[in-house]
């Protein structure tokens, strides 16, 4: 807006000047020059310039100039300032006179006197001027109000997103804070039932009752692992942490799942020095959901394999499978929430796609990385680097 005011005002000077030229030439004067100074430019001591020669007194002048004006798109009022200096500041000193808004001059070509200029005063130009400007002014601010409407409504979208957000997460919270206690209830009677009637260890359907209750039981966990994460109130508890002993404790807890897949897990390549400084409970829930995930989506009889390499800042850990593989589009999203490897129903696993959101999440709070490397009905191998 600046620019253009600026711009309006330079066009606003030619035109008059040019007006002036034709004037002085219609009126029989001199061929002029058509510069265009103001008022201050001209007379700085007085701030209104001195007028000097009879042809700016001139009737027929005016009304040439009048008409020149005109044809440059200038329908104003004017006037020329008195043209003695004293009585022009006199009458500015009694408020008779205003100062110019603006005070033209054209010179004749062959003359650098200032006798041969001529002023002019636009009372109106402000008005005259803004007038130009309307229709960018208009759409200036139809901009603005365009602009803050949009940036209301995305802001009012998107704290309405963040209420929405804020309600599905204390929804889940409180739903698996009311499913954790009924669930540990059911994991007590059942071991009280075992322990009362010592003919039921062993029996099929215990155990059904069991594993699933614990199936259970760890997606809650997860869930309430991921939510108070997410809100930053969770602080790992580290500790010096021998890497093979951990892999080896979470292959003997899942011994029974191994078992009954008739998978064979091999952990090889983890010297007995290989430590980190880490949470042990997360970290055991880390290889668990990956050695889990290889027993569920494999075929046949699930082949896993457990190395470690050490690196210069840490240890980078793998697992590696001879499962059905992930589709090289979907290897990016498989670490969010609710997130599942699209197979179709071959191979469908139970499951709320939070197992790997849980551990990419709990990798990272270990200022460590996760990432995954597949290929279709041969394997995934998921690499796990964590600080030393």
């Amino acid at each position: 807006m600046r620019y253009s005011r600026q711009l309006s005002e330079e066009i606003f000077n030619r035109q008059v000047s040019m007006a002036l030229c034709s004037a002085v030439e219609a009126s029989g004067g001199q061929l002029c020059s058509g510069t265009a100074v103001s008022c201050e430019q001209a007379c700085p001591d007085t701030g209104i310039p001195a007028l000097s020669g009879t042809l700016a007194l001139d009737t027929a002048f005016q009304a040439n100039l009048h008409r020149a004006l005109k044809e440059q798109g200038i329908d104003l009022d004017f006037y020329i300032p008195v043209p003695d200096a004293a009585v022009s500041q006199l009458l500015l000193n009694q408020g008779a006179l205003q100062p110019p808004q603006c005070a033209m001059m054209v010179t004749a070509s062959d003359s650098t006197d200032t006798s041969a200029f001529t002023y002019l005063n636009f009372p109106e130009k402000e008005t005259f001027m803004m007038g130009k400007m309307r229709f960018m002014i208009i759409a200036f601010v139809l901009i603005l109000l365009f602009t803050a409407v949009v940036l209301w409504y995305a802001n009012w979208s998107l704290m309405k997103q963040k209420r929405l957000l804020e309600t599905n997460v204390d929804f889940f919270n409180n739903m698996a804070h009311e499913f954790r206690t009924p669930l540990t209830n059911v994991s007590l009677a059942t071991n009280l039932l075992v322990k009362k009637h010592k003919e039921l260890k062993g029996n099929q359907i215990v155990d059904i009752i069991r594993r699933e209750n614990s199936k259970l039981l760890a997606q809650v966990e997860r869930v309430l692992h991921l939510a108070r994460m997410e809100n930053g109130d969770y602080s790992l508890q580290k500790e010096q942490v021998n890497l093979k002993a951990l892999v080896q404790s979470v292959c003997e807890e899942m011994d029974m799942q191994i078992e009954e897949r008739g998978a064979t897990v091999q952990v090889d390549s983890i010297p007995d020095t290989f430590e980190v400084f880490g949470d042990r409970l997360h970290l055991g829930n880390v290889f668990r959901n990956l050695v889990d995930n290889a027993l569920k989506y494999s075929c046949g009889n699930p082949e896993i394999r457990i190395s470690a390499q050490e690196q210069a800042e840490g240890v980078l850990i793998w697992v590696q499978d001879n499962g059905i593989g992930i589709p090289d589009n979907q290897c990016g999203h498989i670490f969010e929430k609710f997130q599942r490897a699209n197979q179709g129903n071959l191979h469908e696993q139970k499951g709320f796609g939070l197992g790997l959101a849980y551990v990419k999440s709990m990798v990272e709070l270990h200022k460590g990385f996760i990432r995954v490397s597949s290929e279709l009905n041969k394997g995934s191998r998921f690499e796990v680097f964590l600080p030393a």
